[in-house]
């Protein structure tokens, strides 16, 4: 399913980082070297984070009204978005695709802007070892890490969808399907999603019947390097696509630390490189960003089951008057 919207804009965002992420090359608005945040767990922390950054975006945007807050995380019941939420007297709705939670919040934001909202804030969070705790194991486990083993990454980045018009148009996005391929590899997330990101993209590609071209960029969540190949040669041998201009956004955070893992994952990868680097890069006018989620659990994984995958893709223009 591929969506047009005729008015909707992405505003301001706040970016609050954790201290890994601070030392590679995302400065953010904001960072803190705890995890905890000066809580007793990495669980509390991660909703401090999002207080942090909603709190901050909503101070960047103060002349703005709020009709309504998007959010998603990783924990069980979404305890990070859920108890950031009470802080704040504004209607709420807690969403979860995993790591492509991010664009599934613009299409939900967009597609209510069209319906006569003015402004919604959609907010991401991931704390490393509240995730590795939930997904993995506990990091005083000393688990041996394998090398397509991704590395989450810590941050919340909350981002305005508004009606009034701003540098960049959301244009249109395409809803993914969820895929399973039978694969049941937790550790090898990047090649999960690449089969979803692979449908989603040649699925918007049919449907608004352009060519990859039309593109400046495509920019994927967290497929990590092993992931984004499969996926430049699942394109390329099933559908006859060559993407020359598609990058990683949690290959791209760790590409120049020197660390031998696959990349970063978790639903803040994608709009740290977005609103941090993309999005001031102004030579770039015409974004396709696919976010991509493993949609497993620690209950899926223990019964023996196969990893499901989705990705949603979110078409982003410059307008032409910032750059004519």
């Amino acid at each position: 399913m591929t969506i047009k919207f005729s008015n909707v804009y992405l505003g301001d965002a706040y970016t609050f980082i954790g201290k890994n992420e601070h030392k590679l090359t995302i400065t953010g608005d904001e960072s803190v070297n705890d995890y905890y945040m000066g809580k007793k767990s990495f669980e509390e922390g991660e909703v401090e984070y999002q207080k942090r950054s909603i709190s901050g975006l909503i101070k960047k945007e103060k002349d703005k009204k709020i009709d309504l807050l998007i959010g998603a995380d990783l924990q069980n019941q979404l305890l990070a978005s859920n108890f950031a939420a009470r802080n704040y007297n504004y209607p709420f709705l807690g969403i979860y695709s995993a790591c492509a939670s991010y664009a599934e919040g613009l299409i939900i934001a967009s597609s209510l802007i069209e319906q006569k909202l003015k402004n919604v804030v959609v907010t991401v969070s991931a704390n490393n070892l509240a995730s590795e705790k939930q997904f993995r194991f506990p990091i005083e486990y000393g688990a041996i890490r394998k090398n397509v083993n991704t590395f989450t990454v810590s941050a919340s980045i909350s981002s305005l969808v508004t009606s009034d018009k701003t540098k960049i148009k959301i244009e249109s996005a395409t809803i993914g399907n969820v895929v399973d391929i039978g694969y049941s590899d937790t550790n090898n997330m990047g090649a999960v999603m690449a089969t979803s990101a692979h449908q989603t993209i040649v699925k918007h590609l049919k449907d608004t019947k352009r060519k990859p071209d039309y593109y400046d960029f495509v920019l994927t969540g967290d497929l990590g390097v092993y992931g984004v190949n499969i996926l430049k040669e699942l394109l390329e041998k099933e559908d006859n696509i060559t993407l020359k201009n598609v990058l990683d956004a949690g290959t791209l955070i760790f590409e120049d630390s020197g660390s031998s893992i696959a990349g970063g994952s978790g639903p803040v990868c994608l709009p740290l490189i977005l609103n941090n680097k993309i999005l001031k890069n102004k030579a770039i006018k015409k974004i396709l960003i696919v976010a991509t989620g493993s949609l497993h659990s620690k209950v899926s994984s223990n019964l023996g089951e196969s990893v499901p995958s989705i990705s949603h893709a979110v078409s982003l223009e410059v307008m032409k008057k910032w750059y004519t």
